[in-house]
């Protein structure tokens, strides 16, 4: 910041523009933690979920990026639908000079209330693209009658 001062020929302390600039610097690292904090919490990845009801079952759909079916672990406690996975990687490079082997291992978290009770007996996953898809048939299907006002 200082050196970002100087170059505009700004004095840090004469500068009626220092505390501006703090507070846009406070801000935008306070953004960059929020940003970080909503996808990495303790090394684990909270895959984006998008969840709609229909009049018979609740659909929700994840983000799961290079994860592979028998690495995913759905499971429905209370009202809540949890889902965790994990994502594998290697790679190997074997030069003449030198020999690299990388893992990476990437968990994702998530758990979404469910708005309705639903049959965890008869749900069914599908995983296509890196894209899983819940489907939660809903325990007893609420017909709604609408009540005009007289």
């Amino acid at each position: 910041m200082n050196k970002l001062m100087e170059e505009l020929g700004l004095d840090a302390l004469g500068s009626r523009y220092t505390d501006e600039m703090a507070r846009i610097q406070k801000r935008m690292s306070d953004l960059t933690e929020e940003g970080e904090g909503l996808i990495l919490n303790k090394g684990v990845m909270k895959p984006l979920a998008d969840v709609h009801e229909t009049e018979d079952a609740v659909v929700v759909t994840m983000d799961m990026p290079g994860v592979e079916k028998e690495d995913i672990d759905i499971s429905v406690v209370d009202e809540e639908l949890r889902v965790s996975a994990q994502r594998k990687s290697q790679s190997e490079v074997d030069e003449q000079d030198y020999h690299r082997r990388e893992r990476t291992y990437t968990r994702f978290e998530r758990r979404v209330l469910l708005p309705a009770s639903i049959k965890a007996e008869e749900a069914r996953a599908t995983l296509n693209n890196g894209v899983l898809q819940i489907t939660l048939p809903k325990l007893s299907v609420v017909v709604r009658k609408r009540i005009t006002i007289d």
